[in-house]
């Protein structure tokens, strides 16, 4: 880790002179020559005995000098390599407009982030590799079904300590997962010995930087600390998005921390603050925003990792409301009546109920009542078996709730050349049009669907021509990664 060194001032000298000489009228010339101080440049009086009294205002004017940026990653030993220099080049050019605007929507994160790396003892300008992961989005979601602000996989968010299920996803909360982030970052810090070398990890794996070190241990040998990731990188064994990832990181700490060399500007946004509350099991984002005096919107954005609309059941649950609304909570709180504060309607079946007979109890569909309920047990009719709790959810939740893939998926199926996406487990017709960015209508015209009913293993077209038929494959679930 090394800083950007500070530009040495020259030192500051007395002005030289020389003896009077005496001139033909027997007046005296005092001769003054280089270097001149910094104070020599405001004009001087113009006798030559000092002042008998030096107050306040015979001080000279101190001359400001603006701070030069400075990191706390080493930027400068590899700004000119090819691969940073072409990432600087298109950061300030074609991507210019998504750059301003994915750095201005981070600095609503910044401070929390760069607190925590600091108190994680991790460089703070390591916050650039959460830019290149996500853009600083919360509700970030890849193909490869990593999801939130740092990118994590459902099994490594786990393994990190984070709830990750059908009622809450915290790879969606800013601050539990940029605490999560940094301990991971620090443990391959910790194991490789690099910052650049735990980035690349962070991105590719721990296990494909560890096997490459081994390798080409003879070809590193004598290469030490970042200089070993970009070692590695040159002999073209790590993958492409992995070996470009760290010259992202650094090109975008360059150009957001002295953003005026490259011609650009962003805005800063208020910073993420809130208060916290405790509410019970089930209780509607739609009532938290009542007893707060705010938005349900302004609920959704402080909790994105509240997935259903409603706190999960069986336990309270912490959630955040604008600041400076904590102190009348309670109270407020206790006013809101039952039918509004409790998101759903827990029923116990005792069987031959159906989705649709249990919708009419609160005024919502069939299909809402299955986006509630994970893989409940059913007949073969499609109606719920004897001895289940279903949840039942309330208009209010389900306008509050967020339309996500099931967390438990770890990848996605892609649309290859043809567009087509083998149907997995849990997925329904109306998420893969979110993640396709089209709509369950079209999905259904194109594959002459007369219901929006699908099933694993079926492969559907997401774009291009009407089909004349679906068919059915064989697929092999891709490992994590």
């Amino acid at each position: 880790m090394t800083v950007d060194p500070q530009v040495a001032a020259p030192p500051l000298e007395a002005p030289a002179t020389t003896s009077p000489k005496p001139t033909p009228d027997n007046s005296v010339v005092i001769q003054q020559s280089a270097p001149l101080r910094i104070d020599s440049l405001v004009a001087t009086r113009p006798s030559i005995e000092p002042p008998k009294e030096v107050g306040v205002d015979a001080m000279p004017p101190v001359i400001a000098i603006p701070d030069l940026p400075t990191w706390d990653i080493d930027v400068h030993s590899y700004e000119s390599t090819t691969r940073v220099a072409h990432y600087i080049t298109r950061f300030a050019g074609p991507a210019r407009d998504y750059l301003q605007t994915r750095l201005s929507e981070g600095t609503r994160f910044e401070p929390m982030i760069r607190e925590a790396l600091r108190n994680g003892g991790i460089p703070e300008d390591m916050y650039y590799l959460a830019l290149v992961e996500s853009g600083f989005d919360p509700n970030a979601y890849s193909r490869a079904a990593a999801v939130g602000m740092w990118q994590f996989m459902a099994s490594t968010a786990r393994g990190m300590g984070l709830r990750v299920d059908w009622w809450v996803d915290e790879r969606r909360d800013p601050v539990r997962s940029t605490r999560a982030a940094v301990e991971f970052i620090r443990g391959l810090r910790d194991q490789f010995g690099s910052i650049y070398l735990a980035a690349a990890a962070y991105n590719g794996g721990p296990g494909r930087i560890a096997r490459g070190l081994t390798r080409y241990a003879n070809d590193l040998d004598g290469t030490a600390g970042d200089d070993l990731f970009f070692a590695l990188a040159d002999k073209r064994y790590l993958k492409n998005e992995t070996r470009e990832y760290v010259p992202q990181i650094i090109a975008a700490a360059l150009i957001a921390k002295d953003p005026s060399r490259y011609g650009m500007a962003f805005k800063s946004r208020p910073a993420f603050a809130y208060d916290s509350v405790i509410v019970p099991p089930l209780t509607a984002l739609a009532a938290v925003a009542r007893a707060a005096g705010c938005t349900v919107g302004e609920v959704r954005e402080l909790n994105p990792q509240i997935l259903r609309g409603m706190a999960p059941p069986g336990t309270e649950t912490t959630l955040r409301i604008p600041e400076g609304r904590a102190a009348r909570f309670d109270t407020a709180f206790a006013t809101v009546p039952d039918s509004v504060r409790t998101g759903a309607r827990v029923l116990r079946t005792k069987g031959g109920e159906t989705a649709e007979r249990l919708a009419k109890t609160t005024g919502v569909s069939a299909r809402q009542v299955g986006v509630f309920n994970k893989s409940p047990r059913r007949t073969k009719s499609g109606a719920f078996r004897a001895d289940q709790f279903i949840y039942v959810p309330t208009k209010e939740a389900v306008a509050a709730a967020s339309v996500v893939p099931d967390p438990s998926i770890e990848r996605w199926g892609t649309a290859g050349a043809s567009g087509s996406h083998v149907v997995r487990k849990g997925e329904t017709l109306g998420l893969i049009a979110t993640h396709y960015h089209t709509t369950t209508e079209s999905l259904m015209r194109i594959n002459r669907l007369r219901k929006s009913i699908i099933f694993p293993g079926q492969m559907i077209l997401v774009s291009g021509k009407v089909r004349s038929r679906a068919k059915t494959v064989t697929t092999k679930r891709p490992s994590a990664r």
